[in-house]
């Protein structure tokens, strides 16, 4: 690997022992301290990740446009870590608000900074990683692509295990300590962005374009969409696409990849969003479900003791995703390369995707019965989450979740680390942090449908086990209308280009040897 990726690679996994340190405690957060809702805890925790996957639109368009990868990752790193130190001093208790009665706007507003700053740099990081390795280094970049997720859930796991017991300290006088299991994410993403900064010398960076790149593509779409309709059919006919009516004023490679890019999104965006849905849900509805359990999974028979919290059994989901990342990016897929089997970018996806339907429902399926089993325990299952991680001799083990966790995990292992690098391969040069900010922007759909779903589903009196089916149903859909777009989809390698100095410039590319 280039000595750059050392200096990537531990800052993508500080950066995402940061997010995992806060984002998978905040339903927890919000209902014990603030005294939010259930309802209300889980609209808000996934409008913090809604933002988180929105605003990576803002630093993709900072980054390809005016900032470059390398000044918009640490302008907005430092963003983040001021959001971190804001959210850690918050939750020390009855600093801005009495406990189970603190201001929404005032618990929200850290989060809503650090999602500025996680969002900005998000889609930068794995594309600056990309861009130290050549076009025709395809294996090499694919391997990154893979390493690369199996940092960021190195990352989550010790978070997912360390901050909650953390937060089971008692503190200011609490029998939790929030402020405490927030203060080390903050401590190691300091350390990372440091580390990061140290490999400055060691980058190949790409400039930035000087422009405002997102509305320069859609001036030129519309600008070559004007002309294209006051054409005759002999101009059209000899621009043989319509984008290249813009040729002249924007050049024939700045229209071609606005084609690859609209191109690309089709198949990712909307369809994912859905896929996404289903998946933002694992830290709220599953740990919901995980609340109703006998969380004693390793024994103990004290119902007043924490033994294995929600957050902590979730870390299941990342010792998954680190044994069946390298697993699949260095047995399964060359097995099936060597053997001439399609196992590419867009198979993989849609395997992935279908996985995380059928864990949906499996766990729609357990439902009742886990709740039945819980109200038989005595227990009131509208405080839920105080019961968190205790024993509980009537109700169902922790351990049953495993099933469903291991299909997310699978599905997650295939489709999610392959959509970083299908959305990067698959798009042009200048387009690649924007790009990636779109598959990013199919997360942040994928919570605003749960922010009105939620509500609606509350209001109509959806019990948990309808509820999750028709989640599962609404996934689904979204399955199909994948399935649908990538059958018409034809990969950018493979893809003739609209007009000869775009060809020459693919052409020259994917033959380059050395930067």
């Amino acid at each position: 690997m280039p000595k750059a990726v050392y200096f990537i690679l531990p800052n993508e996994f500080g950066e995402r022992f940061c997010y995992y340190g806060v984002q998978p405690n905040l339903n927890k957060y919000f209902r014990l301290i603030t005294g939010m809702t259930a309802v209300d805890a889980k609209v808000f925790s996934t409008a913090f990740t809604m933002l988180a996957y929105f605003f990576p639109l803002i630093g993709a368009a900072l980054s390809d446009s005016f900032l470059g990868k390398w000044w918009t990752i640490i302008s907005f790193s430092i963003v983040y870590l001021i959001g971190m130190i804001m959210v850690t001093v918050f939750a020390i208790p009855n600093l801005i608000g009495q406990v189970g009665q603190v201001s929404h706007f005032l618990t929200f507003l850290p989060m809503l900074i650090i999602a500025i700053g996680t969002g900005g740099i998000k889609p930068c990081v794995s594309s600056h990683g990309g861009d130290q390795y050549l076009p025709s280094q395809e294996a090499g970049k694919d391997f990154f692509f893979n390493i690369f997720y199996v940092a960021i859930n190195v990352g989550g796991l010790l978070t997912q295990f360390i901050v909650p017991e953390l937060t089971k300290l008692h503190c200011y006088g609490q029998d939790t300590c929030f402020a405490g299991g927030f203060l080390l994410p903050t401590v190691v993403f300091a350390i990372a962005l440091t580390v990061f900064a140290s490999g400055h010398r060691f980058y190949r960076i790409v400039p930035p374009l000087g422009e405002f790149l997102p509305l320069k593509a859609l001036q030129a779409t519309l600008y070559a969409a004007k002309l294209n309709r006051a054409a005759s059919p002999a101009e059209r006919a000899a621009k043989g696409h319509w984008l290249n009516f813009a040729e002249e004023k924007y050049g024939g490679v700045f229209i071609e990849e606005c084609r690859d890019f609209g191109l690309v999104l089709v198949p990712v965006v909307i369809p994912f969003a859905f896929c996404w849905m289903l998946y933002n849900q694992n830290s709220n509805e599953w740990s919901d479900q995980y609340y109703l359990m006998n969380g004693a999974i390793f024994g103990g028979t004290d119902p007043t003791q924490s033994y294995v919290q929600s957050a902590q059994f979730g870390i299941i989901n990342t010792i998954f995703i680190i044994i069946l990342v390298p697993l699949l990016a260095s047995v399964v897929y060359p097995f099936c390369a060597r053997r001439g089997w399609n196992f590419g970018p867009q198979r993989r996806m849609a395997v992935g995707y279908l996985l995380i339907v059928i864990s949906f429902a499996v766990s729609a399926a357990l439902a009742p019965m886990i709740e039945k089993a819980f109200e038989t325990s005595g227990r009131d299952i509208n405080n839920a989450a105080d019961y968190d991680g205790t024993y509980c001799a009537q109700c169902y083990s922790g351990w049953l979740q495993v099933p469903q966790w291991f299909l997310l995990s699978l599905g997650e292992a295939l489709m999610s680390p392959t959509g970083v690098q299908f959305t990067y391969i698959e798009a042009g040069r200048q387009f690649r942090a924007v790009s990636t900010s779109f598959w990013l922007l199919s997360t942040s759909l994928g919570s605003i449908l749960i922010i009105i779903l939620e509500p609606a589903f509350a209001d109509a009196g959806l019990a948990t086990g309808p509820k999750g089916w028709a989640y599962s149903g609404i996934g689904l859909f979204g399955f199909i209308l994948y399935c649908i777009a990538s059958y018409y989809y034809t990969p950018r390698k493979e893809r003739p280009s609209i007009n000869e100095s775009a060809r020459l410039a693919k052409e020259a590319e994917y033959s380059l040897t050395k930067y």
